[in-house]
């Protein structure tokens, strides 16, 4: 190859120094090069040089060399200037880094697909109540059979329902938490046990031999991963169940997701282990609302028209069951929505907050890379002279801005690395497959990509800006000193009121954020969280069927525990505040009959013990609480809370009106004894919803919270409550043993975690615009150091220098922050959804946050002002 080469280039030799002479004759002639600058470029390199530098230029393949080249020349431009490089790099590692982080997040839990195969055709359905004020509720086992059997858009559809499990076995007992799933469920799901077998049609029976199929981690941690587990047998609430088969590892039904169950926010729990369905249907009517339907869509057929076909089932339905589906509709969900619908726009808003931090970190480094190219002026003119093409110096330059992206991503994606571990954390559990961050092959091209385009975006106005150069100003013996001209300074202020813009954007949004948690945490949950302990006990129906054994057992149990030392008062109740879980129930009043006859009111039911009031602190109103005669045999009385009161009874006494509830035997009234105030019992977040208490000991239930009120630290008792609890039933699992702070904290993990994450990249980019914003004002002081000095020395102050210099500065940085507040106004409604009592313009947070930027900024501008006063005037002038 380099004899090849040698003999192309002796060739050649005579044909380019001719074409040479002829592109110096036709510049000369336009007055494109004077004389001068010709005889320089000639000087400094040489006819030889030359020759070879032109021919280089029309062989095209040498263009790898070529590149080498501009690598060697860029980085020995680094290593002269150290500093320089750090503060690129740093910037564009930071940048590069958030956005690779974000675009993990985004990536495991927006773009993968679920883990079931044509996972995009998989589709729930709920049912819908829009007039009741509900929402989304599960399905009626009936309405499920419906529509199996009319819908023609599904190619098979199966139904689950969650159920508690109690296992025994030598491991200890163990909650665990399981579904009732159809045979069919798997292969709607297209996914196969890996050992042992699914659950087949005939095991789905009334009567049928129960069974069970564990989860991957269940098999793990119970059964030490026996891979003859199939066949062999566990005990599940006192009952015997034979086990059939094991999942996958990855395989999780229903995946994580988050949805809004009649009004309240409800996180799908992760499944331990699925038996068959037909268990929980023998007494499932239409107004049994607990199953979820899941379907698998027909290949060409889209959402909208299965929900059309829903639209069309549900008004038949509507009409065969009046009553429990007057006003019903069905919605039509796919699987991928309905496990990101609840954090979609949160994600997206982040990845929009992280492409903001670039954007100011690429004019950063663009502004420091205009600086540099003002010093530069009289190499690149040389090039220019002796005809490298404008093309050429782009080239180089842009390469240079690569090799800087490239140090950077390099950087970056170190950082990116260590946040997706903080990611994953910090990270609520209500962040669906969260787990799954990681930085992968997709990730990494991102990274890749993103970097090649930080280069050429951050190096493209500098490089097409020191291309454009006066040769004969250029080359004059004092072009090494001059400025960068009228258009790269008018470069580098755009860039700078750029960043600040964006910077008071991403400040506005952050402190949006701050402002909306701190409403949040400040809100009056209706009870005293402090030193309380919850644990939550299931009693399984083979050892506790009738109800006055359940009643026995409570009574013998709070007995115990209200014995220990330093417990205050126990509180039982079957639905526990800020775990998520509703139980509504519709109820009719007395002599109250609705217009409709069909239609029923609704409101959330609980059951408590008489204490439980006084142990979670909850003021009463109006009225008594429960005592020990409000038992089984005695007349039935209910307590409601305030907004009950106020949607019921406007403009009554709800004291000594009489409720019929759902559940109990037809004819039966409850008394209303007593008012309470309300409880925000879904999330601080959530308004009260209407709420009646009964007592446990006049209709039990067999899940019952506990609530333990200290003295002291509540987990300290953990460990005296449950040998209690083992005391009277040695295989009775004891779970979720928590305090209500746990419980109150772990409500508002989300809007915490978007909180932390936008004020940490709102304080990124405002270093960031700062750094700009004193990288200009110190150019600019050193680009009129000569200036400087005739002032002073024709008699100007100091004071009159300070004032010239921060002027300069502060007018860049009052038009970034009028610009960012108009781009505030118009970005943080996409908010709208993320914030909780604070308005998307709220006036406090827009003015402080100005305010706090333009202080900030003033600092910036004041220290290099600072120096600009300090400089001695002869010196000044002998600079030039």
């Amino acid at each position: 190859m380099k004899w090849w080469r040698q003999r192309k280039e002796e060739d050649l030799d005579a044909e380019i120094r001719n074409h040479l002479n002829e592109a110096i004759r036709d510049r000369l002639e336009r007055g494109e090069m004077p004389e001068q600058a010709r005889a320089n470029a000639l000087r400094e390199f040489g006819n030889v040089g030359l020759v070879k530098e032109v021919t280089r230029e029309m062989w095209g393949w040498v263009w790898l060399e070529r590149f080498g080249q501009d690598l060697r020349s860029g980085l020995r431009l680094l290593r002269k200037n150290p500093g320089f490089a750090a503060v690129a790099v740093l910037s564009l590692a930071l940048g590069i880094g958030a956005n690779t982080a974000i675009f993990s997040m985004v990536n495991a839990v927006l773009l993968r697909p679920l883990p079931y195969p044509d996972s995009d055709r998989l589709a729930i359905v709920w049912q819908k109540y829009t007039k009741r004020g509900w929402g989304l509720v599960p399905m009626s086992y009936p309405n499920f059979a419906a529509l199996r059997e009319q819908s023609q858009v599904f190619e098979s559809v199966g139904a689950a329902s969650y159920g508690v499990f109690n296992l025994t076995a030598n491991g200890g007992p163990e909650r665990l938490l399981g579904m009732r799933v159809s045979a069919n469920l798997f292969t709607v799901l297209g996914v196969s046990p890996a050992v042992g077998r699914a659950i087949l049609p005939e095991e789905d029976k009334p009567g049928a031999q129960r069974v069970a199929i564990l989860s991957h981690e269940l098999w793990q941690r119970r059964f030490g991963s026996d891979a003859g587990i199939a066949g062999k047998s566990l005990t599940l609430n006192g009952e015997a169940y034979t086990i059939v088969g094991v999942m996958p590892p990855d395989f999780q039904y229903p995946p994580p997701f988050t949805v809004t169950i009649a009004s309240t926010a409800m996180a799908m729990p992760k499944a331990d282990l699925w038996v068959p369905l037909a268990m929980a249907t023998n007494q499932a009517g239409v107004g049994s609302r607990n199953f979820q339907m899941i379907g698998r869509l027909k290949p060409g057929v889209s959402s909208t028209q299965a929900q059309a076909e829903m639209n069309a089932i549900a008004g038949r339905l509507e009409q065969q069951y009046p009553g429990p589906n007057t006003g019903m509709e069905f919605s039509l969900t796919t699987l991928r929505q309905q496990v990101t619908g609840s954090v979609r726009q949160a994600l997206w808003v982040l990845f929009g907050v992280v492409g903001f931090i670039l954007l100011i970190a690429c004019a950063n480094v663009a502004n420091m890379l205009l600086a540099r190219a003002s010093g530069r002026r009289r190499e690149l003119a040389v090039r220019l002279a002796v005809g490298a093409s404008r093309l050429r110096l782009i080239r180089q330059l842009l390469t240079e801005s690569v090799m800087l992206a490239s140090v950077g991503g390099a950087l970056g994606l170190l950082l990116a690395y260590w946040g997706c571990k903080l990611l994953i954390a910090i990270n609520p559990d209500r962040i669906p497959r969260a787990t799954e961050i990681r930085i992968n092959w997709y990730v990494l091209g991102f990274t890749v990509a993103l970097t090649l385009l930080t280069g050429v975006i951050f190096g493209l106005m500098p490089a097409l800006s020191a291309s454009k150069l006066d040769l004969n100003e250029s080359l004059k013996e004092g072009g090494r000193s001059a400025s960068g001209g009228v258009s790269g300074g008018r470069s580098r202020q755009l860039l700078v009121v750029a960043e600040v813009a964006l910077s008071l954007v991403l400040l506005i949004g952050a402190g949006l954020m701050i402002r909306s948690f701190a409403r949040l945490l400040a809100t009056d949950p209706g009870f005293k969280p402090e030193r309380l302990l919850t644990l939550r006990l299931t009693l399984p129906s083979a050892n506790y069927g009738p109800q006055q054994q359940q009643i026995g057992f409570y009574q013998q149990l709070m007995q115990r525990i209200e014995r220990l030392p330093g417990v205050e008062a126990v509180g039982a109740i079957n639905r526990l505040p800020m775990t998520g879980d509703s139980d509504n129930s519709g109820f009719a009043i007395e002599g109250h009959a609705p217009a409709n006859p069909n239609e029923r009111i609704y409101a959330a039911h609980r059951v408590v013990n008489p204490d439980y009031f006084r142990a979670l602190g909850v003021p009463l109103q109006r009225g008594r609480a429960f005592t020990a005669g409000d038992a089984a045999g005695a007349p039935g009385v209910a307590i409601i809370n305030q907004t009950a009161a106020r949607v019921f009874w406007p403009n009554e006494d709800p004291l000594g009106k009489r409720i019929g509830p759902d559940g109990f035997p037809p004819g039966t009234w409850l008394t209303i004894v007593g008012v309470i105030d309300d409880v925000r019992h879904a999330a601080l977040g959530v308004e009260p919803q209407p709420e009646i208490y009964w007592p446990y000991s006049q209709k039990t239930d067999r899940r019952i919270d506990l609530l333990i009120r200290t003295t002291a630290d509540p987990l300290s008792l953990a460990g005296a409550v449950r040998s209690e609890i083992w005391a009277i039933d040695k295989d009775l699992p004891v779970s979720d043993v928590k305090t209500m702070d746990e419980l109150l904290s772990g409500s508002v993990a989300q809007p915490r975690f978007y909180a932390l994450l936008l004020a940490a990249f709102a304080v990124v980019a405002l270093l960031l615009a700062i750094v700009g914003l004193y990288g200009v004002m110190s150019y600019a002081v050193n680009q009129r150091t000569h200036e400087i000095g005739i002032r002073m020395a024709l008699g100007g102050s100091p004071r009159d220098v300070l004032r010239l210099s921060i002027n300069q500065g502060m007018r860049l940085a009052l038009i970034g922050i009028g610009i960012g507040l108009g781009g505030a106004l118009a970005l943080t409604r996409l908010m709208k959804t993320l914030l909780f009592g604070v308005s998307t313009t709220d006036p406090l947070t827009f003015t402080v946050i100005a305010l706090l930027l333009t202080f900030v900024a003033l600092l910036a501008c004041w220290i290099p002002a600072r120096r600009a006063t300090k400089v001695d005037p002869l010196i000044a002038l002998r600079c030039e």
